[in-house]
């Protein structure tokens, strides 16, 4: 990658071949979703870890951040939106074209115990407070990469979308509490308008700014740990170019080096 071939800690594009690229979402105003899977022969990716992603054919020079949504026997998946000329690309991609990965990248989601030491991936934890995943829109596919991890018994999956809900399809019923702001499934609103954090003992949340930030003031007057896996604008994914900043208590963070993945009572959201 040319504009970041300066930054000795830089990850390097690789190839890799679309295996599909199944459009699961469209709707008019809103530009489609698709599940891209792409063939990967490169170093494991862990849960909240994120890839930046281009087109070979592209006219695009800068790689998009896209959250991992699986991995499994050498094929990464993706739940690519289309936001803008990069996004549309990937997700208008074909099976058989070239596209160029760089990553892993990013942190990971943490390890949070319960009382009797078990940690969120762990079985055993039945018999004691679930771990709450709060997810928007396309924000559910780093959660839904943890939650393949966990015991069934040890989460509970929110998940919020404008209109139809897309991508739950891993999840089991029981699992699983949906909301819509224009009530076409499930609760009609937003997560945090019914979420109790106090019936958890961790909350994990990636999504839309505004649902974060009620997330993070729900769980601090509960006192309930909360994390956050934010999405920022990036140009390198590495560090280098410092355009993804993060305001936090302890100062400006890089959301590509020094995250995606933050405690919520760190970060300081704009008013």
């Amino acid at each position: 990658m040319a504009e970041t071939a300066h930054c000795s800690h830089d990850r390097a594009f690789l190839p890799g071949t679309i295996i599909a690229n199944p459009v699961i979402y469209e709707a008019k105003g809103e530009g489609a979703v698709s599940v891209l899977q792409v063939s990967w022969d490169g170093p494991e990716s862990k849960p909240g870890q994120f890839f930046m992603l281009r087109m070979v054919r592209s006219g695009v020079v800068l790689g998009r951040p896209i959250s991992v949504l699986d991995h499994q026997k050498g094929i990464l998946s993706f739940l690519v939106a289309e936001r803008g000329i990069g996004s549309r690309e990937l997700v208008q991609g074909r099976p058989g074209e070239t596209i160029e990965l760089a990553g892993p990248l990013g942190n990971t989601w943490p390890s949070m115990p319960d009382s009797t030491g078990a940690s969120a991936s762990g079985p055993g934890s039945a018999g004691h407070k679930p771990i709450a995943l709060v997810g928007g829109g396309i924000g559910i596919a780093p959660l839904l990469f943890l939650s393949k991890t966990m015991d069934s018994a040890d989460f509970r999956f929110f998940a919020g979308f404008r209109s139809r809900p897309y991508g739950l399809e891993s999840l089991p019923n029981q699992n699983l509490t949906v909301a819509t702001e224009d009530g076409s499934a499930g609760y009609r609103g937003r997560i945090p308008d019914f979420f109790n954090p106090a019936e958890y003992r961790a909350v994990y949340a990636c999504g839309p700014v505004p649902m974060l930030r009620r997330i993070a003031e729900d769980c601090a007057k509960a006192a309930v740990p909360c994390f956050i896996s934010l999405e920022e604008r990036m140009a390198c994914g590495v560090g280098a170019c410092l355009g993804c900043t993060v305001r936090t208590k302890q100062g400006n963070r890089r959301c590509c080096a020094d995250g995606p993945i933050f405690p919520a009572e760190e970060v300081l959201f704009d008013d």
